[in-house]
């Protein structure tokens, strides 16, 4: 406690820790806390649109959980990352994920480990790659309404 402030390695480090240990409600509060200090200045949302470049995979996943837990799981389309996670034009729920430019060997990372997540862990919502982007992962809007209905 000697003025040490977490930066965006800790926070890192400690969401991914958190999250593959299955402590998600621990990660979450560590996201959301680490937003608020701007050190994922880069986790943002407009009208439906989640950028997640730039994150690790375990931060993604949390980022996505998140954002899901709000848009289905909540009356209010008001997220926590300050932005709102209010429908996109089509309704539909947009993730950028990036084309894999930045990762080594230029294989793209985060579209396959969120399409595994969206597999594993909802298998409900339809999440399909965008048909001329793809570095973008669409969810579609039919699919948010059949889930936020069947809560």
């Amino acid at each position: 406690q000697r003025g040490l402030e977490p930066d965006i390695i800790t926070y890192s480090a400690l969401i991914s820790a958190c999250e593959t240990s299955g402590r998600l409600s621990e990660a979450r509060a560590l996201l959301f806390e680490a937003c608020s200090r701007g050190c994922f200045s880069n986790v943002h949302s407009v009208r439906g649109v989640l950028d997640l470049h730039e994150l690790s995979v375990p931060v993604a996943r949390m980022a996505v959980r998140s954002a899901l837990e709000e848009r289905v799981g909540q009356k209010s389309d008001e997220g926590q990352f300050g932005g709102s996670w209010a429908t996109s034009k089509k309704g539909d729920f947009v993730l950028i994920t990036g084309r894999g430019k930045h990762s080594k060997d230029g294989d793209a990372v985060l579209r396959p480990a969120m399409q595994a997540l969206f597999k594993s862990e909802y298998p409900n919502l339809d999440c399909v790659p965008h048909p001329t982007n793809p570095g973008v992962l669409v969810v579609d809007a039919g699919s948010l309404r059949r889930a936020r209905a069947a809560r």
